[in-house]
């Protein structure tokens, strides 16, 4: 650990949460979350609980580098997500308000609009087509923002000047998704939060899904208008109709699932030659995962050979 990193963020990460930490580690690149419970926090570390609900931006970025110096796992690109929130901080679309802006919520809602994922620089690398040196600029969501002189030449210049590099610049996938207000009774445009998407967290809603959102309510940083455009910054995502905690399911792991149910349905039926594709898909969607996941899952084990589909849509677990 790094001297800079306060005591009581080093605690959760190598006491009270090790056990999670090294788990993804474990599953790492695969898994690539790592699961902090904010009532566990609040029971051993209540300023940090609080940090994370009035300051979430800086308190979960410090938790991050907790998770990131210590030397005994190695995540390089693992986000570090907040769930099980107090109740009181959950609120329909709609019901959001100037005071949250800032603030670490659960938004509840139907998933409306969901646009393609699309990598997003937070550190962007420019070279200056003057004197070749390469400067790199931290990114917010919104207009690139360029350098302001060269670190190099120490020449500004138009956007021209500048040459984008992607090889070295940082990228992550986004998704904005938009969330609709359901079971309301009011007359009217139905309310709509956009929310964004990041990281391993982009592939794991549909349309048409109703589910509890954790993460930061905040603006925009560019603006056009006085009345500002809100979103909200996804933590975590709960499945409440179901009751599944959606981003807590590794790939692997809804992959071995589907193997064992195809194994489970083939030995149950022996006079039934192998399993049926619609059969196992059911039997999984009905854990509360979605529909379109275990569909991948499934191909998935099907190109790794783990399971064989022959004729009349049958599958069996390879040998």
């Amino acid at each position: 650990m790094t001297e800079d990193i306060p005591e009581d963020y080093v605690n959760l990460v190598t006491d009270t949460f090790e056990g999670e930490v090294r788990q993804t580690n474990n599953a790492y690149p695969e898994d690539r979350s790592v699961r902090f419970d904010w009532e566990r926090i609040h029971h051993v570390a209540p300023d940090i609980a609080e940090g994370l609900l009035l300051n979430p931006r800086n308190t979960r970025k410090k938790l991050s580098k907790a998770v990131h110096a210590w030397d005994e796992v190695s995540m390089p690109e693992v986000a570090v997500r907040i769930h099980n929130i107090p109740d009181d901080r959950i609120y329909r679309v709609g019901k959001l308000r100037t005071r949250h802006l800032g603030t670490a919520i659960g938004v509840t809602g139907e998933v409306a609009e969901i646009d393609p994922v699309k990598p997003l620089a937070t550190l962007a690398v420019f070279e200056c087509r003057r004197c070749g040196t390469l400067n790199r600029v931290p990114q917010q969501y919104g207009p690139m923002m360029r350098p302001v002189e060269c670190m190099g030449c120490e020449k500004s210049g138009k956007k021209s000047n500048w040459l984008f590099q992607r090889a070295q610049s940082e990228l992550k996938d986004v998704r904005e998704v938009e969330l609709k207000r359901v079971d309301t009774n009011l007359d009217g445009d139905t309310v709509i939060l956009k929310i964004r998407l990041k990281e391993d967290l982009v592939d794991r809603l549909g349309p048409g899904d109703e589910v509890s959102l954790v993460g930061r309510y905040d603006s925009g940083a560019f603006q056009n208008s006085s009345v500002l455009s809100t979103y909200l910054d996804v933590w975590a995502i709960e499945n409440h109709e179901e009751g599944v905690l959606m981003d807590e399911l590794p790939p692997g792991e809804l992959q071995e699932m589907v193997v064992d149910e195809v194994r489970v349905q083939q030995e149950d039926d022996a006079s039934d030659f192998g399993a049926s594709r619609a059969d196992v898909l059911d039997a999984i969607e009905d854990e509360g995962i979605r529909r379109s996941e275990v569909e991948t899952a499934l191909d998935e084990a099907i190109e790794e050979g783990d399971v064989d589909e022959i004729a009349g849509e049958k599958l069996m677990v390879a040998e």
